[in-house]
């Protein structure tokens, strides 16, 4: 169904020594780079800027503002990512293969894809598997919309636009289903299952002031359906960002041009589509707004699969697979606020972030769906 996402990697991203850090991003360097991209017809970049961006905590993000020889020879400014400077955060990017992850979209799927996304410019991973370069387009000027706010329905209606452009154009694609690479954020939530009851056991401990226990009690119910969960969130359906939310997308990029450009693939896996509709739904959307728009909102999600040649697939499978998945944004939640560097915004946006899905998961009755699935 749709386009097979599998392309050679650009020339540009494999035949140019990198650079993992901004500091060591040279004029001659930059200028090596857009000319392989053929951003850069005649010139040279001379003088290179940059500044922090972005609110990623597993990698560190700069716009770089760049100067040229003769004047305007190329684009003025350019986004580049780089692992985190953070040890943990960085320790976490390297296990969880989510470096790996995103410069292997970059290099052999985005250039299949419809869906609005950034072009990269460059990508390359170091063998150590942890350094990494991703020089991308500069989207601006675009619109944020701060996760811990939240989301409306117009705007959550686009996002589901492009996850249904995502997941029909792999869809039952078994290739894409055998890639290793693909294979690591199962393999990876699979252990965060495994272990998921000693997550909950040191959580008070390490950020118990930040959550309610009636949350955690959600969370808990987790735990004896474990391999039920592991069985569920596996089962290979297409591609899975598995990190879509409201600081991983912007609106209205380059002027309006993109009503939506989806960001940050380091997550991306072969599992579940779904996973991405209801992980959207609870972290980006204030719970009364989701109640409100929910059921139109699946509608159109399925709709939109169905548009792109999705036609195995039915709005009642939707809707449970909706339902259930769920589970994965309140375990994610818990997880994820041990996991990654410690800061101000960081911890209100995860104490949104389980106070939404836990109220996901008691509305749609999450749990008992998943134990009578498989009793």
């Amino acid at each position: 169904v749709g386009r097979t996402p599998i392309s050679r990697p650009h020339t540009s991203m494999s035949k140019i020594q990198s650079v993992y850090a901004a500091a060591d991003v040279s004029p001659e360097w930059m200028t090596q780079v857009l000319r392989a991209s053929a951003l850069l017809q005649a010139g040279s970049v001379t003088d290179v800027q940059y500044q922090t961006c972005g609110t990623g905590q597993l990698g560190d993000s700069y716009r770089f503002s760049l100067s040229y020889e003769p004047a305007g020879a190329g684009p003025a400014t350019v986004v580049g990512k780089f692992a985190s400077s953070d040890t943990t955060s960085r320790e976490f990017g390297k296990t969880s293969g989510y470096y790996r992850n995103e410069i292997g979209f970059y290099q052999e799927l985005a250039p299949g894809l419809t869906m609005s996304i950034p072009r990269a410019i460059h990508a390359h991973l170091d063998d150590n598997a942890t350094d990494f370069v991703l020089l991308m387009e500069d989207l601006a000027p675009a619109r944020t919309v701060d996760q811990i706010k939240g989301c409306n329905a117009d705007e959550s209606a686009r996002v589901l636009e492009q996850a249904a452009a995502l997941h029909a154009a792999s869809w039952h694609d078994a290739g894409l289903a055998e890639k290793a690479w693909l294979k690591g954020p199962v393999n990876m939530f699979t252990q965060v299952s495994d272990n998921f009851a000693q997550v909950l056991k040191t959580f008070p401990e390490l950020c118990g002031d930040l959550v309610p226990d009636a949350d955690l009690q959600e969370a808990r119910k987790l735990i004896p359906l474990v391999a039920q969960w592991k069985a569920v969130f596996s089962e290979p359906q297409c591609l899975w960002h598995s990190d879509l939310r409201a600081d991983n997308v912007l609106f209205d990029t380059q002027g309006g041009g993109h009503p939506v450009t989806v960001l940050d693939w380091q997550g991306l896996g072969f599992g579940r589509g779904t996973i991405d509709v209801a992980h959207w739904m609870g972290t980006s959307m204030e719970t009364d707004t989701r109640r409100k728009h929910e059921r139109e909102l699946i509608t159109h999600y399925h709709q939109s699969l169905q548009r792109n040649g999705v036609s195995d697939y039915s709005a009642e499978q939707c809707w449970n697979d909706y339902r259930l998945q769920a589970i994965h944004g309140l375990q994610v939640g818990v997880f994820g606020l041990g996991a990654v560097k410690r800061t101000e915004r960081g911890d209100q946006m995860w104490k949104v972030w389980i106070r939404r899905t836990a109220a996901q998961v008691r509305d749609l009755d999450s749990f008992d769906l998943l134990a009578n699935r498989h009793s």
